[in-house]
């Protein structure tokens, strides 16, 4: 049987309440305020919605950030919009293609709405927009803590030259944090995209 330290005892509890505070914040926010930060993150992200080009995104749940007005946008100009879907197995997410079919459907394990499109993985997409619970200064992400997106793009860390896909994490401001824990597996995004805008982060 193997012990858990004090040290990693506490490094949990920490991201738990983190995970708390930040959820915290992101329910306090208006309705108002939460329309509006649609309205600007589809403007910000307007020069990015290019004919042809892929984009992986997601279907808010819960308090994340909706992207309804960005992704119809992206649909309208021809973009290619992949969202997320779980494997039966194992945590490397396949990106499926919405198409004009009314191919929805709900996972029958974690009861998200998810579309059975053409499929590709995520080094095939040229632009994955990333959900996140909180970021901090250097470009790290804390997640719902299922580990799907680390394990999805770890080739990132087994092969750094590898540009596909730009890596965008979408949240409002108040999810901004001054330092996040940081484990081995932990993948470095290349932007922020708030409701005030671009966030470039230097890469480490």
């Amino acid at each position: 049987m193997t012990e858990t330290s004090p040290a990693s005892l506490s490094a949990v509890q920490a991201k738990v309440q983190l995970r708390r505070e930040i959820r915290r914040r992101r329910q306090q926010l208006t309705p108002h305020y939460r329309a509006q930060a649609m309205r600007a993150i589809a403007r910000h992200a307007s020069a990015q919605l290019r004919k042809g080009r892929r984009i992986g995104a997601y279907l808010a749940s819960g308090s994340e950030l909706d992207l309804d007005i960005l992704l119809n946008q992206a649909l309208w100009r021809k973009a290619n919009i992949y969202l997320p879907q779980i494997p039966q197995r194992g945590r490397r997410l396949w990106f499926s293609r919405v198409g004009a079919a009314n191919l929805w459907y709900l996972h029958p394990r974690y009861h998200i709405i998810e579309y059975a499109g053409p499929r590709l993985r995520a080094e095939q997409l040229d632009i994955l927009l990333i959900p996140l619970l909180a970021v901090d200064p250097q470009g790290y992400r804390m997640g719902q803590g299922g580990g799907f997106y680390d394990t999805s793009l770890a080739f990132k860390l087994r092969h750094p030259c590898h540009r596909r896909p730009l890596l965008v994490g979408v949240a409002y401001d108040c999810q901004r944090v001054a330092q996040l824990p940081r484990e081995r597996w932990d993948i470095q995004l290349d932007y922020l995209l708030t409701e005030s805008g671009w966030h470039r982060f230097a890469k480490s």
